[in-house]
């Protein structure tokens, strides 16, 4: 843990965060990035409060309403018990990070500035949801949350075939439901078919029905998938989905599924196999896990686990500092003051987060972005690398293809265009496809102004900065661009939903697998993250081989090349690779932030406890 720590930490600019943020640098930071001061000002004001911000879409999150305090009824319950006698030899996933527990009992409060979107595994798309969904249900493996690397979770053991096309996974028979039923291998079975029924809505049902021939239940503890083909990121990627139990969903069309009471939220209804169950959700104020004492790990040390919504990562930063919250993720410019606080820790990491935006590419929505030539001028008229001086305070890293950092696949040095700053090679751009400038400065051809809409998520203030940002800098080759917010939901619903957009920025999270299939291939266009409408042979066919492939060099390689190929087409413009700042309050124990299971790490939620 600590290697990782380290190594995470050198991405931190001295020169940013070794001194205050004054009036004075914030406008000169401002002055780099060319903003009017109206801009500028409001970047200032976000910062002088300690403003925050740092989601992620998985699809991602974003705002909402205050706070609620726990009622008599949540109150922490009183121990009358003597101090729980220290185990011996637990093996937790942390290893030699594990502390004893000290004190059983007690609630740990999340902070979120989004609220959930579904409480059903198979339908989530976002950050939160998964985030929470994780706390009270399992799935057949994970990925280590120090190594990556595949880790048991209810299957305790799996064989992979010679030919990479069936996996065959044992069950453990210890594991029951929240409400006493045996989970079984028909479990896993359901599961996977309702992620593959069309009329579902799962996001991952055409990268599945593409991967998996049949899913079959050899008996009780013992299931087995057969691939259509060999498909190296199987294990990784699609083995992690936590699971849905039969005995409440199976009679429920597909269809209806999203309204069902096990998605939205219902008490005795929504139930998992994790350490935690679901208790309550009010809507844009709080949700409420609580322990669940038979779970197959042991049962858990704290009683509750709340996450409660806030209205934006400011108030989040100010109540980790007053101690409301013990939890949270963290916005840049917050890094000084919170880590100077005695009672939290802050953590820091390299993430599989980026933020992007993306361009309709639907010819019967806008013509605007159809040639590669606009694409690509609109990305080199963005200075990048002051974005992130100024408005992540230099905790990040521009991209450099589309590979975040920690994947085994990042290749820098393979990547062949790289989009620096450079304006007037936008202006020859946009030129050579004719656009050129009208009187107002605004460029038009045939008759139709260069302007558009680009939406971002509201209360995600690091969003809200950088379109207002790219606002400006477009301005200077002549684009207009008009920014829109919308609450996270809307927003969510126009970006995969509706697809109503001209272009829109967002944060996404890739899993620990470099396989990039879900935004790049044409297939992923419905039943994917393909939002923008993208479609290239050459990337699907590579794609194709990288799939076929276990060897990580080649499969490198691979990647590289495609890569450099979306580079060239552009469809969608990864600006940054930012890092993941958790704030913890130290009253909590042996919870470990890191990028591989969200913010949390809830692999091992049941060992958590906070003192008395």
């Amino acid at each position: 843990m600590s290697e990782n720590l380290s190594r995470f930490s050198r991405k931190i600019e001295d020169e940013v965060l070794g001194a205050t943020m004054t009036r004075r640098s914030v406008i000169r930071k401002g002055a780099v990035l060319g903003l009017s001061m109206p801009v500028a000002a409001s970047i200032l004001a976000a910062c002088e409060d300690d403003d925050p911000d740092d989601d992620v879409v998985d699809v991602d999150d974003d705002d909402d309403e205050p706070a609620v305090e726990p009622d008599d009824d949540d109150e922490e319950p009183v121990d009358d018990d003597d101090e729980p006698v220290a185990e011996e030899d637990v093996d937790s996933i942390f290893g030699d990070d594990y502390e004893p527990v000290g004190n059983v009992g007690g609630q740990i409060v999340y902070g979120s500035f989004s609220d959930a979107a579904t409480m059903n595994p198979v339908l989530s798309q976002d950050t939160t949801s998964s985030g929470i969904i994780n706390m009270f249900s399992r799935a057949l493996v994970i990925n280590h949350p120090l190594t990556t690397e595949p880790h048991p979770q209810l299957a305790e053991s799996w064989d992979i075939s010679d030919d990479g096309i069936e996996y065959t996974f044992n069950l453990r028979e210890d594991v029951t439901w929240h409400d006493g039923e045996q989970l079984t291998a028909q479990d896993v079975v359901f599961t996977y078919e309702t992620h593959m029924h069309e009329d579902t809505g799962s996001p991952r049902t055409a990268e599945l029905t593409d991967r998996i021939d049949t899913v079959e239940a050899v008996d009780d503890y013992t299931v087995q998938f057969t691939l259509n083909f060999p498909a190296s990121p199987f294990l990784q990627v699609n083995c992690i989905y936590r699971l849905i139990p039969e005995h409440i969903l199976g009679d429920v069309e597909p269809a209806d599924i999203a309204a069902h009471d096990y998605s939205i939220g219902t008490e005795g209804v929504t139930i998992g196999c994790g350490p935690f169950q679901f208790q309550e959700w009010v809507s844009d104020d709080h949700i409420t896990l609580v322990k669940y004492p038979d779970y197959y790990e042991g049962e858990p040390n704290i009683d509750q686990w709340i996450m409660r919504v806030v209205p934006d990562q400011t108030v989040l930063a100010q109540q980790l500092g007053t101690g409301e919250l013990d939890v949270g993720s963290i916005q840049e410019s917050d890094f000084e003051s919170l880590d100077a606080q005695e009672h939290v820790n802050v953590h820091m990491y390299d993430t599989f987060n980026f933020t992007f935006y993306a361009y309709q590419l639907d010819e019967e929505r806008t013509t605007l972005f159809q040639e590669p030539e606009v694409r690509q001028a609109l990305l080199y008229a963005l200075d990048r690398e002051a974005l992130i001086s100024a408005i992540r305070f230099g905790i990040g890293e521009v991209a450099t293809g589309t590979m975040p950092v920690p994947s085994w696949a990042y290749n820098p040095e393979g990547i062949e265009r790289h989009y620096d700053y450079d304006p007037d090679q936008a202006r020859e751009l946009l030129d050579s496809v004719g656009w050129v400038e009208g009187d107002d400065g605004i460029r038009e051809r045939d008759g139709e102004r260069f302007s558009f809409e680009i939406y971002t998520n509201a209360g995600n203030e690091i969003r809200e900065q950088y379109v207002a940002v790219m606002q400006e800098q477009w301005r200077e080759i002549g684009v207009e661009c008009t920014p829109q917010t919308e609450e996270w939901s809307a927003f969510l619903d126009r970006i995969t939903g509706t697809r109503d957009f001209e272009m829109f920025l967002v944060g996404f999270s890739w899993g620990v697998d470099p396989h990039q299939e879900t935004m790049w291939h044409t297939d992923a266009q419905e039943g994917g993250f393909n939002m923008n409408r993208y479609s290239n042979p050459d990337v699907d066919d590579l794609l194709g081989q990288a799939l076929a492939t276990t060897d990580r060099d080649e499969r490198t390689e691979i990647y590289t090349e495609m890569q450099n190929i979306i580079l060239e087409d552009v469809p969608s413009a990864i600006l940054d690779f930012p890092q993941g700042i958790v704030g913890v309050n130290t009253r909590v124990h042996n919870l470990f932030p890191t990028d591989v299971d969200y913010d949390t790490n809830s692999s091992n939620a049941h060992e958590w406890w906070v003192d008395e």
